[in-house]
């Protein structure tokens, strides 16, 4: 049931879920390093657009297609890609944004 959810045009398959999980877990260490460290939040901003970037690239419509029927060329509007980007930007801000609000919280109680 979840294998088959799509977000904005993007296909999970199969491993979708769990692949897209990887990265977006290892991308949290990030903030939780930055707030741990006392690094200002713009920086936080920068890694996680520059990870959104890397995970629309790495699920890329014409990578996906391209394992799968070799020939076909899949491509998306410039603007629906730059949606998705922007969308997937915002949930990594969001994301991270709470883990680094939580770290900084942790390490003041502690520290």
């Amino acid at each position: 049931m979840l294998a088959s959810i799509g977000i904005a045009g993007l296909s999970c398959g199969k491993r979708g879920l769990a692949v897209l999980g990887i990265d977006t877990w290892v991308s949290l260490f990030g903030p939780a390093y930055f707030a741990y460290a006392g690094v200002t939040v713009p920086f936080m901003v920068a890694w996680a657009i520059a990870c959104a970037a890397l995970t629309t690239w790495n699920n890329r419509e014409s990578r996906r297609h391209g394992r799968l029927a070799p020939g076909i060329v899949a491509s998306r509007s410039w603007a629906a890609s730059i949606g998705i980007f922007v969308l997937v930007a915002a949930c990594y801000i969001a994301a991270h944004s709470a883990v680094y609000l939580l770290v900084r919280h942790f390490v003041r109680m502690w520290l």
